[in-house]
């Protein structure tokens, strides 16, 4: 081992434990702002990303809401139970195939909305601090997150495009 080798690995490890510890405070920071808005308007963000999308797209089924949400079915499944429960959203069988439900935004969801000022969910805010960043540092962080995200096993988006977010309504909700 060659002594540039043995001087950059200490200074790897400090590069990865500050990676770690940023994703870290983001998954801290993202749960922070999903209980702030579970205490102020008595839903979690992932619920109001759910809602916001219906709202956008109009009926979905539930694969396509997982797809759009990032969201294991189980989990989506639980967030349509809850917001169903409270009237937020309905479930409609498809006349033609039983087997197929879409699910819309209830006449209750569209109020709560309306009840809930546009950037809570933080999506704007951060696309717009991502758009300050110079060129070059956005382009490598979205590289290196690529990278994390499919090491993590994160599925890669729906079209199988990670160039570019147009078009993407989870990312749009916001504007």
């Amino acid at each position: 081992m060659s002594s540039h080798d043995a001087s950059s690995t200490p200074q790897k490890r400090d590069i990865a434990d500050r990676i770690l510890e940023g994703m870290i405070r983001v998954f801290y920071g993202a749960r922070q702002h999903s209980q702030s808005l579970k205490l102020r308007y008595g839903i979690t963000a992932a619920q109001l990303q759910l809602l916001k999308l219906l709202e956008k797209q109009g009926d979905l089924t539930h694969s396509d809401l997982s797809d759009r949400l990032y969201l294991r079915g189980s989990t989506v499944t639980g967030i349509i139970d809850r917001l169903e429960r409270r009237a937020f959203v309905k479930r409609r069988r498809s006349r033609s195939d039983r087997r197929l439900v879409r699910v819309g935004l209830a006449e209750a969801g569209k109020k709560l909305l309306e009840s809930i000022p546009r950037g809570q969910s933080k999506f704007g805010a951060l696309r717009h601090f991502v758009r300050e960043l110079p060129q070059d540092e956005a382009s490598h962080f979205a590289t290196t997150l690529e990278k994390i995200a499919e090491f993590m096993g994160a599925p890669a988006r729906a079209n199988g495009d990670s160039s570019s977010a147009e078009g993407d309504p989870l990312l749009e909700l916001d504007q």
